[in-house]
């Protein structure tokens, strides 16, 4: 039986261990900006119950998102031709990682799978897949095929099982495996403070390391996986983060700091350790993000009563402006000053919002003005008429007799 202090002491070598290896490999990036280039398969959708937004927010990414999921073969095959490089030599080249979540085994050609495979063996491009019906063993009552035995799976820490399908409607919750408590993927997340919906079963690979585990259904079940293949590194979240089910997880306050981990750790990119001051930045990145959409909807807006947006546009340049000094200081390492960069960016984009609506309300106002004189003009006009034709009539003698009743007398 291991004691407390041997315990204690394993997990500190494993986090020294971990931290060494970080050290040591050579991060996966943009070499000319710094950037992680991340192209993401699946249910990469702009929106609401989707990771993609949480992505996109990082000032440290740069994202090419492929919808790939509920789409013919035809429709993600013309994705694979729009977005996916041509020759393998672009893909170790133009990316860093890449993202499979929900998205059908069958509509990738051999021939991109193995690039994918070489690109993680041979250079070190990071490998990711979440969960999902057409992940991993995929989901036969809905028709959707695995991943087993095929050219991902042998670079992916998981074996990918029919027999262990999709489990539709169970909520869970990931905890530390022992051992693990301190590992950078884990460590400082409060786990147990979201519910998570629905998970594929697998089976960790020999080699691989499971540092969270599901608490039910069953206990033990491996849930964030990873494992160094060749030069490159490959996870698997086995958690269904798409769609209506998971609202919990995309809640969150955590929730973008842990998809920005999963992504730092397999391009070997450290993972920040200072975790509250990490939650403060995404949280006012997501709230500049949202004021942003907000601003931009106001400005059109003004823009179609014919206001004057000047001031709001020059407001917004200089917020943009802000925020590339935001993303810049993020990539150096500053994240203490691109938090001081990125309130003076959004008190920009609140002077935004603040100008856009002055400039409406100016425009509005002579709207109003000259409703009110087109209206009264009308009324003014129509009185006088029917003055003419009620009142004034009074000053005609009526007609005796029609022409039309002499002659027909």
């Amino acid at each position: 039986m291991v004691s407390p202090i041997q315990g204690i002491a394993v997990s500190v070598i494993i986090a020294l261990c971990v931290s060494a290896a970080l050290v040591e490999s050579k991060p996966k990036v943009d070499p000319d900006t710094g950037l992680i280039r991340v192209i993401y398969f699946g249910e990469a959708l702009m929106g609401a119950g989707f990771i993609t937004p949480f992505i996109s927010q990082d000032p440290m990414m740069a994202l090419t998102p492929v919808p790939f999921n509920d789409m013919t073969l035809q429709d993600d095959a013309r994705a694979l031709r729009m977005y996916f490089p041509r020759h393998e030599r672009e893909i170790n080249e133009g990316y860093d990682a890449v993202i499979i979540a929900d998205a059908a085994e069958t509509h990738f050609p051999h021939k991109i799978q193995n690039w994918i495979k070489s690109g993680v063996i041979e250079h070190g491009l990071g490998l990711l897949m979440g969960g999902g019906p057409q992940s991993f063993g995929g989901y036969g009552p809905m028709g959707a095929p695995g991943w087993d035995g095929s050219v991902v799976e042998e670079v992916l820490p998981v074996l990918c099982l029919k027999d262990w399908t999709y489990n539709l409607g169970h909520r869970y919750r990931l905890i530390p495996t022992d051992g693990y408590h301190d590992h950078p993927l884990v460590s400082k997340i409060p786990w147990s403070q979201v519910p998570l919906f629905c998970r594929n079963r697998v089976l960790p690979k020999q080699g691989s390391v499971v540092v969270g585990q599901s608490d039910k259904y069953p206990p033990g079940s491996p849930i964030l996986i990873y494992t160094e293949v060749g030069d490159g590194m490959s996870e698997a979240f086995v958690f269904d983060w798409g769609g209506n089910g998971p609202q919990d997880f995309h809640r969150w306050d955590y929730a973008p700091m842990v998809i920005s981990n999963l992504i730092y750790y397999i391009v070997r990119v450290a993972i920040p350790e200072d975790t509250s001051l990490m939650l403060k930045l995404r949280t006012m990145l997501t709230t500049y993000s949202s004021m942003r959409r907000y601003a931009v909807s106001i400005i059109d807006f003004a823009e179609k009563f014919g206001a004057n947006v000047n001031r709001a546009e020059a407001a917004f340049r200089s917020s943009s402006d802000e925020r590339r000094w935001v993303a810049g200081l993020y990539l150096e390492g500053d994240h203490q000053g691109s938090l001081a960069k990125l309130e003076d960016a959004l008190d920009s984009l609140k002077a935004v919002s603040e100008l856009a609506m002055e400039a409406k309300d100016e425009a509005l106002f002579w709207v109003y003005v000259i409703e009110w004189f087109t209206v009264t003009g009308t009324a003014m006009f129509s009185g006088a008429i029917l003055w003419t034709l009620m009142v004034k009539k009074a000053n005609y003698r009526e007609v005796a007799l029609t022409r039309l009743h002499s002659e027909s007398s």
